[in-house]
């Protein structure tokens, strides 16, 4: 009885704990190619299809790499070679009504192409870039930033 009891307790902290870490998932990689990161704070996590993206990554390609993207809305983006896009803002609550998409391109190319975010809600959306911020009027669009 005494092990059944110490079990229930055990399963009963680690079922929030699960929860919590399958809705932080924003999005998922796809067609990783050559030198990829992700870096989730202080650690470096090699690139790798089917790899889940959080909240505040950010999405490293090197001179021989490329990565896509694919949101839980259905975005798209894909980071051409040495690239680097951190994700600040995802929030997908159709059910409530409540949208937020916002991206800051530090360098390379991406390309993107609205997700049910950008359609719902275009200003929502935003791409930020070192000399301009992207609102979505469209679905689709190409930036590359060029470094100084």
């Amino acid at each position: 009885m005494r092990i059944f009891i110490i079990l229930i307790w055990v399963v009963g902290l680690l079922m929030p704990v699960m929860a919590l870490s399958q809705e932080d998932f924003i999005g998922g990689l796809r067609n990783v190619r050559g030198t990829a990161m992700v870096m989730r704070g202080e650690q470096q996590i090699p690139a790798r299809d089917g790899l889940r993206i959080i909240l505040n990554d950010v999405l490293i390609t090197k001179k021989d790499g490329a990565m896509g993207v694919v949101f839980k809305d259905d975005t798209r983006i894909s980071l051409g070679p040495d690239s680097k896009l951190s994700i600040t803002r995802f929030v997908y609550h159709p059910a409530q009504h409540k949208y937020g998409f916002i991206t800051q391109m530090i360098k390379g190319t991406a390309s993107y192409i609205s997700g049910a975010i950008g359609k719902t809600s275009p200003d929502a959306v935003k791409f930020k870039t070192p000399v301009a911020t992207i609102g979505i009027r469209g679905t689709t669009f190409l930036a590359k930033i060029e470094p100084d």
